[in-house]
């Protein structure tokens, strides 16, 4: 699933100012993960292994097709042997309306704009 097709479900299907910071969490661990992957040489299926659940869920998480849960988010970190940290990136001081979210992810086009979760 491509990123402008993802930001429109969930803006079908949610009404809330934190859309864009979804956003923008789902895809930082989604990065991470390829990352990761490209700098260890380890497989998406090794990965999935290491994490306890099936090859095709992770394929889920990598494509934004599946929501990631606290639990899948300290497995993958400890799959790759370091600790989820986060860190303020951005203020919000106004309310964001769904439109403005829309264009703003129509702009972000998946590129690593803020760094919310780190690697200690």
């Amino acid at each position: 699933m491509d990123f402008g097709t993802y930001a429109q479900t969930i803006l079908e299907t949610t009404r809330e100012s934190t859309v864009g910071i979804e956003l923008d969490l789902r895809f930082d661990v989604i990065d991470f993960i390829k990352t990761r992957l490209r700098e260890t040489g380890l497989s998406q299926k090794s990965l999935a292994l290491k994490m306890k659940m099936k090859d095709s869920q992770l394929t889920r998480i990598l494509n934004a097709e599946s929501n990631i849960t606290l639990e899948t988010v300290a497995r993958i970190y400890h799959a790759f042997g370091c600790r989820p940290t986060i860190a303020e990136s951005q203020e919000f001081t106004e309310t964001i309306s769904d439109d403005q979210v829309y264009r703003q992810a129509a702009l972000y086009e998946h590129q690593n704009q803020y760094m919310i979760a780190g690697v200690n």
